[in-house]
């Protein structure tokens, strides 16, 4: 029996709201529809504020817009995020100013911090009171409006303050990644991070791979803005290798045997 366009599309809404993620393949299948017509009736969904639509699929509303604590992040992939930013200070050179942005993975780049000669400027206070006491750096600390989830400063003064400044390279995190660049779930933070996109002469995300296929709340930039993204590791294979293979965005992270691959 066919299912009329509004039917289908409330009982997707609770699919759904009920099982917090669905694919346009299992969606399309359940109703009988083409996958062309479940990308429709997402895209409407999304724009009634329904749910958050996915690279091939879509999730709940509340999972985009779910934004856990900075004492949460912490403990989570501590072994990635080390490797990460171990990789990532191997691009930071004598003379250079470096902007962290404020994260988990950041802040590891922060405590491993092994340069001299270089400015630092973060809106963390973390990594500000981590980085303090090195006499080897210079250290800038943003202003503006604090957030005590984050540990962030955001808002006008802090994209101000960055509307001023230019940077050798600016490292950024995000809670979602996927085929159109990176995502968080605040809007003044977000703002911020497009603020020192703006400014970097070379934009770095750090990510790991459990950020793939997440879409958080609020788009920072889209991949023409990044120029490197380093993971913990190679990424899958399908469509994000072939991702990786057309994108002009340089990808490094560790090899299994302890090398470096691009």
């Amino acid at each position: 029996m066919p299912v009329f366009a509004d039917e289908r599309k409330a009982r997707i809404a609770q699919h759904v709201l009920a099982h917090q993620r669905a694919t346009v393949s299992e969606l399309a299948q359940m109703f009988q529809a083409s996958e062309s017509t479940i990308r429709r009736d997402l895209q409407e969904l999304e724009e009634q504020g329904v749910l958050r639509r996915t690279h091939g699929g879509a999730v709940a509303k509340e999972i985009a817009a779910f934004e856990p604590t900075w004492s949460e992040k912490r403990i989570q992939n501590q072994e990635a995020k080390m490797h990460i930013a171990a990789l990532a200070l191997e691009l930071v050179r004598p003379g250079q100013v470096v902007l962290l942005d404020a994260g988990t993975t950041t802040y590891e780049l922060a405590r491993q911090w092994r340069h001299e000669g270089v400015t630092v400027v973060t809106n963390s206070l973390d990594i500000a009171s981590e980085l303090r006491s090195r006499r080897e750096l210079e250290l800038v600390l943003l202003g503006g409006q604090f957030r005590a989830k984050t540990g962030a400063f955001v808002g006008p003064f802090a994209e101000r303050m960055l509307d001023e400044l230019h940077v050798d390279i600016a490292f950024l995190g995000a809670n979602g990644v996927d085929f159109r660049g990176f995502t968080t779930p605040n809007l003044q933070e977000a703002a911020v991070k497009r603020a020192m996109v703006r400014c970097a002469d070379r934009a770095v995300l750090v990510a790991d791979r459990t950020k793939l296929d997440q879409i958080a709340f609020v788009r920072v930039a889209t991949w023409d803005e990044i120029d490197t993204w380093i993971s913990d590791g190679p990424l899958p294979e399908g469509e994000w290798r072939r991702w990786q293979a057309e994108a002009e965005v340089e990808f490094i992270c560790e090899r299994e045997d302890g090398g470096v691959r691009g």
